[in-house]
């Protein structure tokens, strides 16, 4: 039986033979030999090995680049250890050549790396590496420019060249102006850095990463607050030492054995008029209820005296030598209104300088001795506090020896006003270390110029912010043994998985007589009728903490605020030979910042000023589960029990920053 055909079949065409290319048969012939899972690997693999070649060479300019960290690192240690008068022209050469590698280094990883920058997205840390990169070059690009600017100005500070045709300070103005040109560069590559920084994406990146990431974050703002302070130098330091005018300052000498918040009781006080670096005029007297002239009684009524503090028969007093503030700005402030509105010599001021017992003392170590006239009294380091307190003990009311204070300090002023060159470069040093540890400081009428030293840290100011906040500060209320208490801070933290931080801060005082006999404070001709430590203590804590116990107050506890702080104060009492210590337990909330996917807790610890290296543990325990990505400074014992917990010995020579980030 046949079928007849479809009539579809018999109306299609016969199909024409292709003629193909030789290669494209080929092709052919080769797919159907391999799978097609093979010819996906040979694809992959094409594509892959160059970007692992790639990768490797990124690896290697990452290493060179972190070679090149860790050399300027090792270097910027060694200059931290070197006070200035040590420092030499071949010190600031080691600098320039290692900021020179660094920035060489980061170029070449740049262009090294150029090729995979298109394939970055593909993993986040290649896209956050390539992009710090870019960002890392102009950082480095403005610390070169920094220090190129600078090179005539520490010339002329590390040779102390003679025979310079104007003063060293003017000369100094100009060789700040002939940077200016590399110092605004610089500001161009910071704000260049600045922009790309911010830019970055760190949700995801490693913690490694991320760590290297905020490191340089943390340089830029630096670097970038220094240029500002070097743009802004020439007319800083005109202001400040009279180049177009005379300046006049009020300087409170602060006795830190009879502590204060802000420093110690006023015993002495002068003033000084600077004129193109010049110390023009100056004069020095004991504090009396004449000297320096009191403003009218009823002006006291403009001072807002807290209820807690010292009570006078006449309060506007209080304004001058009885402070209850421990930030030293706003004591200058109230000096100042007292000083100027009593007429006194030289006002209105242009600030107020604070010298304590402690800054005498190195003032008097860069001298090394100072004959004071009319007494036959030869001061040193060694001797400066056994001469006053004998002078003292002599019998008598306070004016002999608050007159003897006064020319002390005043041929301490003169014979610095007349130290050679020489002499000149180890005063600065000494100086400046003052300044560092809050034995000098300085305010300023003008607010721009007060801004560079509160930068500089230089002007005793309490800076709470958004971080975890602890200072303590005394008022001797009765004799001047504080060269004979010892106090130590002990501060445990508990982060809490929400951010919050419970917190105890336990302050311990010890009184001991094995100290306090070879004291010549302490001395039966000195303390009188008040032997023990008698204080009000004042503990300032982040303004949003809630007290939730108190250990060992001995009296009733004030809790109030001021500025942006919580405050905590009460009177103590410590025996001759005895040992106190009181305790404060509170929550403080949501002070744990987040960075990327970790978390950042961070502490300051303010040294209260008149005081000298006061120990301070902090133990902070992270929450249950939490890994320690970074710390600084290094803890001195790193340990988990229930959760990880660090503990930090720290001695307050300066204030001083904890800072911990870790994974939740």
């Amino acid at each position: 039986m046949t079928t007849a055909p479809n009539p579809t079949e018999l109306s299609r065409p016969t199909p024409k033979r292709r003629h193909r290319s030789p290669v494209t048969r080929l092709i052919s012939k080769v797919r159907r030999a391999l799978p097609w899972r093979l010819v996906l690997v040979i694809v992959l693999t094409l594509i892959t090995l160059p970007t692992v070649a790639l990768v490797i060479l990124a690896a290697d300019s990452v290493a060179r680049v972190q070679e090149s960290v860790t050399s300027l690192k090792r270097v910027m240690n060694t200059l931290t250890d070197v006070s200035l008068t040590d420092l030499r022209m071949t010190d600031l050469d080691r600098l320039q050549s290692a900021v020179s590698n660094l920035s060489d280094s980061l170029r070449r990883a740049r262009q090294q790396t150029a090729l995979i920058s298109h394939l970055a997205f593909i993993n986040a840390d290649y896209e956050a590496s390539y992009a710090a990169l870019n960002a890392a070059q102009p950082v480095a690009d403005a610390a070169q420019e920094m220090l190129n600017g600078l090179q005539p100005t520490l010339f002329l500070l590390l040779n102390n060249p003679d025979g310079t045709a104007l003063p060293p300070g003017e000369r100094l103005i100009e060789l700040l102006q002939v940077g200016q040109s590399r110092f605004n560069q610089s500001k161009i590559s910071l704000t260049d850095a600045k922009s790309k920084l911010d830019a970055l994406k760190l949700g995801s990146v490693s913690p490694g990463l991320l760590l290297q990431i905020r490191e340089l974050i943390q340089d830029q703002t630096l670097l970038a607050q220094l240029n500002d302070l070097l743009i802004q130098s020439p007319d800083l330091l005109k202001a400040t030492f009279g180049m177009d005018a005379g300046r006049n300052y009020l300087i409170l000498s602060e006795n830190s054995d009879e502590l204060r918040p802000s420093g110690g009781y006023i015993s002495t006080w002068g003033w000084l008029r600077v004129r193109r670096f010049r110390i023009a005029d100056y004069g020095y007297n004991p504090t009396t209820d004449l000297t320096p002239n009191p403003p009218p009684a009823e002006m006291a009524s403009q001072l807002n005296i807290p209820d807690w503090w010292f009570h006078f028969k006449r309060p506007i007093y209080s304004a001058f030598d009885s402070s209850w503030y421990a930030d030293f700005p706003n004591t200058a402030r109230m000096a100042a209104w007292f000083y100027n509105n009593g007429n006194n010599p030289r006002s209105p001021l242009d600030g107020v300088i604070s010298i304590d017992i402690y800054g005498f003392e190195q003032l008097l170590s860069g001298l090394g001795s100072v004959t004071v006239p009319g007494y036959d009294e030869t001061l040193t380091p060694a001797n400066f506090r056994q001469v006053i307190y004998r002078i003292r003990g002599q019998g008598g009311d306070d004016t002999p020896y608050k007159q003897f204070l006064a020319a002390a300090y005043k041929q301490i002023l003169s014979d610095w006003q007349n130290s050679t060159q020489a002499d000149g470069g180890k005063l600065l040093g000494v100086l400046l270390h003052a300044l560092q540890e809050k034995h000098i400081m300085i305010t300023f009428t003008d607010e721009k110029l007060n801004a560079s030293l509160d930068m500089l840290g230089w002007s005793g100011r309490q800076t709470p912010g958004a971080y975890d906040y602890l200072m303590v500060a005394d008022a001797n209320m009765g004799n001047k043994s504080n060269r004979s208490v010892i106090r130590e801070t002990t501060y445990d933290v508990a982060i809490q998985p929400d951010g919050s931080v419970k917190s105890r801060a336990a302050f311990k005082y010890d009184y001991p007589a094995s100290i306090a006999s070879s004291d010549p404070a302490v001395q039966p001709a000195q303390y009188r009728d008040q032997k023990d430590y008698d204080n009000l203590m004042q503990v300032y804590v982040p303004k949003a903490s809630t007290l939730d116990s108190t250990d060992n107050l001995q009296n009733p506890l004030t809790q109030t605020t001021q500025g942006d702080m919580g405050l905590y104060v009460t009177q103590t009492h410590v025996d001759f030979d005895g040992s106190q210590r009181f305790q404060f337990s509170y929550h403080v909330p949501a002070i744990v910042e987040s960075f990327g996917a970790y978390r950042r807790y961070r502490l300051l610890l303010q040294k209260q000023p008149g005081t000298n290296a006061d120990a301070a543990n902090v133990q902070v325990m992270l929450p249950a589960g939490a890994s320690l990505i970074s710390v600084s400074p290094t803890p001195a014992a790193n340990y988990a029990l229930d959760v990880p917990v660090l503990e930090f010995r720290l001695q307050l020579l300066t204030d001083r920053w904890v800072e911990i980030v870790y994974k939740p």
